[in-house]
């Protein structure tokens, strides 16, 4: 093991003899695996944070889980449900299930003199959480529901307030086609501005005590009950569940309730996710390969320059086991060393997009202002102890080449 140890460390050393090809090939083999490693670093941190992103901005309009009215009606204007179900406190209590709440849809239409956009608006309560929103509100404030008398402000997109002109403070006339059609006035108290186009053209926030009056229900009678869950990877899990629970469960009326996912809600979104995922993983493995076969070229000419040393080594009674040791523990070196620059680099460049957004993109087409960073530390781990073993395990490809060396040819090679 002194050996192994000893020859290894010397093999490490810097080169001073710039006339070898296998220190320039090796430091080449070394730039490969830093660059590597910071592409692979970056790339899992912008598409996961691009994930992310998407997936609160979509759950943060329709929730996680959705509990609502086990009929054939996919429409906005619902069939009422009530709250007396036994097991809505059960389902707060599940592991993992942030809180339940109700909600109320319903179609209308915004007209400011010549202009009008068709809208959906979405009906709370009290008990809503507004995280999302709030992170998103450009200009005004949320409404103010803690109070026994309904509020009549609205909370528009930044779309919809260009699109008509309207500022905070303005009052805003909506009308509701239905039998008589009728006219509610509201007063925008806010603005947001996702830049998920598809939900912020089409989304307004109000009391839904008003919808329960436009439609005729009851106090206790809405669209359905948003769940929002903690931990987004165990959506499937937590719907199968509480699926499993309202399944069976029917009022007097005969009437049940059904959970839907959000991976149900916008299959195309979640689809498309999907996809960019695939593609990372492309990049991954291509990295990885290239990097690796790099460093497989390296140690090859590293090697055959040492034709003769290894020759006298196995002479000397040094077995192949540890004549690859030797070549094994140098690259190994240079791998980890190349990786943890490779590390330093990828990691400096996230943060600095993710604090000052240097590179922007597309709204429209990204549904984003800047690219987005996630720093998932376990992700990062796992892409370093896997990105390590993969380049080590393709190295002991060049050690096929020592065991064939036979010390009474190549103590002669010249």
């Amino acid at each position: 093991m002194r050996f192994v140890q000893f020859v290894s460390n010397r093999y490490s050393k810097k080169q001073k003899n710039e006339s070898l090809i296998s220190g320039p090939m090796m430091r080449i083999a070394s730039i490969g695996i830093v660059l590597g490693m910071a592409v692979m670093i970056v790339a899992i941190a912008i598409v996961t944070g691009f994930k992310n992103e998407i997936q609160d901005k979509v759950t943060g309009f329709s929730s996680h889980i959705q509990l609502v009215n086990r009929d054939m009606n996919k429409s906005y204007e619902s069939n009422p449900v009530d709250n007396n179900w036994p097991y809505l406190d059960e389902i707060k209590q599940y592991d993992g299930v942030k809180n339940v709440y109700p909600f109320i849809t319903k179609p209308g239409v915004i007209k400011k003199d010549d202009e009008i956009e068709a809208i959906i608006l979405k009906g709370i309560d009290s008990t809503y959480d507004w995280t999302f929103f709030s992170s998103y509100i450009t200009s005004g404030h949320k409404l103010n529901l803690n109070t026994t008398q309904k509020s009549n402000g609205i909370v528009l997109s930044a779309y919809i307030a260009n699109r008509l002109n309207l500022n905070v403070g303005d009052k805003v006339n909506m009308f509701f086609m239905q039998k008589p059609i009728r006219l509610r006035k509201f007063t925008l108290e806010g603005i947001y501005e996702t830049n998920l186009k598809t939900y912020d053209e089409l989304y307004a926030i109000v009391d839904l005590r008003h919808l329960q009056k436009l439609n005729g229900w009851q106090d206790n009678q809405y669209s359905g009950f948003e769940v929002p869950i903690k931990n987004f990877d165990r959506v499937e899990e937590i719907t199968m569940t509480i699926s499993d629970r309202v399944a069976l469960e029917f009022n007097k009326d005969n009437e049940s309730l059904q959970a839907i996912s959000t991976l149900e809600m916008a299959p195309q979104i979640y689809d498309w996710l999907q996809l960019q995922n695939m593609n990372v993983w492309v990049i991954l493995i291509l990295i990885t390969l290239v990097a690796g076969i790099n460093m497989i070229t390296g140690l090859l000419i590293n090697i055959l320059e040492k034709t003769n040393q290894i020759g006298l080594f196995k002479a000397m009674g040094a077995s192949n086991k540890q004549v690859i040791g030797v070549f094994m523990i140098s690259a190994s070196w240079i791998v980890g060393k190349g990786m943890i620059i490779g590390n330093i680099i990828g990691l400096s460049l996230c943060y600095m997009q993710h604090q000052f957004g240097i590179i922007s993109l597309d709204p429209d087409s990204y549904y984003l202002s800047k690219v987005p960073i996630n720093f998932d530390w376990s992700l990062f781990i796992i892409l370093n102890i896997a990105s390590f073993v993969v380049n080590i395990a393709m190295l002991t490809i060049p050690g096929l080449l020592i065991a064939r060396i036979k010390p009474a040819k190549t103590i002669r090679f010249d």
